[in-house]
């Protein structure tokens, strides 16, 4: 069954090369899949991610490269490639893709590259590295703002995982029920505004939310509703 293919969003030269895929770490209900592009127009191969619910339905959040070519001389700017060899969560802390890098375009013949790439290097390998859920989120590069819609609330805390350029921050507020993402003039929770949220500056991966000092969402009932209002900050995960 074809599950994803190049279409109408995306550039007329490129095609899908290879698949990475990988179960999502800590879920069982969510996949992923690095893929590697190939621009046929220049002959570069890059890389992008893809993430499922299911298997079979497959949406790219951010429709660009995560897996990026280097800069000229580093031994990867003509091709990126990764390994089938799903992701690795490593010592460190960091997740991890093997990928190969070359310096060489994929669409020229063997016996021009010499030619052509006098300053062709032997193929690289290596880690491609990112914070734990950090693939894509959502970027706000002055002031922005964003609403998740009404989910099912598991736990009595919010948390966030962010990262603020310096000088920027996040501020947080609760609203009952928001049907989509577009009804910003529902009115928040009280005691849960922006005006009562303590702002969030620096970079964590796993930050609890509070309003005046206080974490305690349990008496919001068993859905909510989250909006966000960020400057010069992006947003990568949450947990309620």
């Amino acid at each position: 069954k074809l599950i994803m293919h190049p279409d109408s969003q995306d550039d007329l030269d490129i095609s899908f090369y290879s698949h990475n895929y990988f179960s999502y770490p800590g879920r069982k209900d969510l996949h992923g899949m690095t893929t590697s592009v190939f621009h046929q127009t220049t002959g570069q191969k890059d890389a992008q991610i893809a993430f499922s619910r299911d298997g079979l339905i497959w949406y790219r959040p951010e429709r660009r490269a995560i897996l990026t070519l280097g800069s000229p001389g580093s031994g990867d700017e003509g091709m990126v490639s990764v390994w089938n060899d799903g992701i690795k969560e490593l010592p460190d802390g960091n997740w991890g893709v093997a990928y190969n890098g070359v310096s060489i375009l994929h669409n020229v013949k063997p016996e021009f590259q010499t030619e052509l790439f006098p300053q062709r290097q032997p193929t690289k390998m290596g880690w491609a590295l990112w914070k734990p859920h950090r693939f894509s989120g959502m970027e706000a590069t002055s002031e922005g703002r964003f609403t998740i819609p009404t989910i099912y609330r598991k736990h009595n805390e919010l948390r966030l995982n962010y990262r603020c350029k310096p000088g920027g921050w996040v501020s947080v507020e609760l609203l009952r029920i928001v049907p989509s993402m577009i009804h910003g003039d529902v009115d928040p929770l009280s005691g849960f505004t922006f005006e009562e949220s303590d702002r969030l500056t620096g970079d964590s991966l796993d930050e609890v939310v509070t309003w005046n000092g206080s974490s305690d969402i349990s008496g919001i009932g068993d859905m909510v509703a989250i909006r966000l209002k960020m400057f010069q900050a992006k947003v990568f995960a949450y947990q309620v």
